[in-house]
């Protein structure tokens, strides 16, 4: 009886690491790693389709087309995103000028991904100086310094976000998702502050769920500030409770005037077994390599799943999953889940076994290398037409794109890949003490691919994703058939990513859909699947295209007979 109530009241075991574990990443790596993840996919192309609503209503309220408080596109009310729509819009007032419409209004989103990676390095470094999650200090040899050992599980914990796959994409769009992403990352370092710095914690949460709320998650917030309030009773918190229940208090209020504002438009639903089997194929690459470890870590340390450090990354994780079987909004909330994810990743790290450690890095050389040699030689292929396999079918993806030879992408490629080279060499060598030596070459493969897309290969994706040359040839053709400025166009079959692109490059003023008044206007766009056209247009066309490689659908421009005005 006794050895069990001693047993039960027995400390959590704490992860035993040498003192060389804690070995300092040096920053400028680690810095120079970060731009060249951040970076590319933001600079040199225009809106594609998944930047095309947040860019179209931030440019409609930049114009003045469109409220602040009821952003518009083309006069229809947009779902969610305020925060987005409004960041979008003032970069576009403030930066247009210099920079340009595309490449101002990514700016704030540029900003936020880099403050994701920051909460996140801060949020694993908090955790991480707590006593329980703290190494047992060697019997002999050099003591473990507290800092260098948090220090070491911070770079652990961002290079795990970096390493996974599905920030790669849905990280380097300009979507509400993206705000949502650093809202989340934000709560993740209000929890991991609360118990020691009070008024950071309580701005950092208020600031999260704030962005939550106002960004197209409201219900995700208010849950948020429930799930935090409902943690408030954990000793560690014992000298935090009061701000922090008056910063909840302030947040849940604010979630529910945007939930009272918002008239029930978000909304959830119970997922079907096939639906649910499909978010979990999502997820297991999405969140990979993160949520092998990160479940390892909860396994590990299940012991100390009360202790602050663990149940902290834990609960927010678990909420943000839940949130995400619950959306309709496809795999985009599942990003929300990554600072979590990535900060349990790094408890996994000083736990493992060398050898899975060993197997991670093995799999992260071969693929990323292998990925890295199909990049260089598909985009030699592009450049050359040899190999012709290749070089036939990616003009059959892009054609009419002529590919020539560009110096600083070039040579920028060629840094990324010798780098590469460099990383590979450093970890096949004796260098097996560093706690975040295992998520190296994964988020530097990842990197290093990401790089060489964004930059051997953006002219041609950019080519075929822009809607740019259909917009200037929409607008040629109004004003070849006397259009005056502004013309009033009819869209029928455009989606809202469409409407806000065509409309910006065409300098048309779009009257989306079939309500009556929209039927009065002069000029039809349509797009359609083929020449079938579901709606009673009568007129002549004045123009038609398409998308290289989207021959499937179509677009045409009508002139609308008067007598159907």
């Amino acid at each position: 009886m006794n050895s069990r109530a001693e047993t039960s009241r027995a400390p959590a075991p704490r992860p035993v690491v040498s003192s060389e574990s804690v070995a300092r990443l040096p920053r400028w790596p680690l810095w120079l790693l970060c731009v060249a993840y951040v970076l590319p996919g933001y600079l040199g192309r225009d809106p594609w389709t998944g930047d095309g609503q947040t860019f179209g209503v931030a440019w409609q309220i930049a114009q003045g087309h469109s409220g602040w408080l009821q952003p518009t596109l083309w006069g229809h009310s947009v779902g969610g995103g305020w925060l987005a729509y409004w960041l979008g819009a003032l970069a576009l007032k403030a930066f247009a000028g210099w920079l340009g419409a595309p490449t101002a209004s990514r700016l704030p989103f540029m900003l936020l991904l880099a403050a994701c990676l920051a909460e996140v390095w801060h949020a694993a470094y908090q955790l991480a100086l707590r006593d329980e999650a703290q190494p047992v200090q060697p019997a002999f040899g050099e003591a473990i310094v507290r800092k260098d050992y948090a220090r070491a599980m911070a770079d652990g914990a961002l290079l795990s976000l970096l390493a996974c796959l599905g920030l790669l994409v849905r990280g380097h769009e300009t979507t509400p998702a993206l705000v949502q992403l650093a809202g989340a990352g934000s709560v993740m370092l209000g929890l991991a502050l609360l118990p020691r710095r009070r008024l950071r914690a309580c701005l950092a949460l208020a600031g999260g769920l704030l962005g939550l709320a106002l960004c197209g998650a409201p219900w995700l917030a208010l849950f948020a500030a429930l799930l935090v309030a409902a943690l408030l009773p954990a000793p560690t918190l014992r000298g935090s409770r009061a701000a922090a229940a008056g910063t909840l208090v302030l947040c849940m209020a604010a979630c529910g005037a945007v939930l009272w504002h918002v008239h029930g438009a978000t909304e959830a639903r119970i997922p079907t077994l096939r639906s649910a089997q499909h978010l979990l194929g999502v997820l297991a690459w999405f969140l990979w390599p993160a949520w092998p470890l990160a479940g390892w870590a909860i396994w590990r340390w299940r012991a100390s799943l009360g202790a602050w450090h663990v149940l902290a990354p834990v609960a927010l994780g678990t909420l943000c999953l839940f949130s995400a079987f619950l959306s309709s909004s496809g795999s985009a909330p599942l990003l929300l889940v990554l600072p979590a994810a990535a900060v349990l990743t790094s408890l996994a790290l000083p736990v493992m076994r060398r050898g899975s450690l060993a197997a991670l890095d093995w799999f992260a050389l071969m693929f990323f290398s292998l990925l890295a040699f199909v990049v260089w030689l598909l985009w030699i292929a592009l450049l050359t037409g040899e190999p012709a396999h290749p070089a036939a079918n990616i003009a059959r993806l892009a054609p009419g794109f002529h590919a020539r030879l560009q110096p600083l992408p070039t040579l920028l490629a060629l840094l990324a890949t010798a780098a590469w080279a460099g990383v590979a060499a450093w970890r096949a060598g004796r260098h097996r003490h560093p706690i975040w030596k295992g998520m190296v070459l994964s988020a530097g493969g990842v990197t290093l691919v990401w790089a060489l897309v964004g930059t051997l290969w953006l002219p041609v994706l950019d080519y075929a994703s822009s809607y740019r040359n259909l917009g200037e040839q929409v607008r040629l053709a109004l004003r070849e058939h006397g259009a005056g400025p502004a013309p009033r166009v009819q869209t029928l079959g455009l989606n809202p990513s469409q409407q806000g692109l065509l409309g910006y490059w065409s300098d048309a003023h779009f009257v989306p859909g079939a309500w009556p008044q929209s039927w009065r206007a002069p000029y039809v766009l349509t797009l359609t699947r083929g020449d079938y056209l579901p709606w009673p247009v009568r007129g002549q066309v004045l123009w038609s295209g398409h998308r290289p490689g989207e021959n499937d659908e179509l677009l045409r421009l009508w002139r609308r007979d008067d007598a159907q005005r």
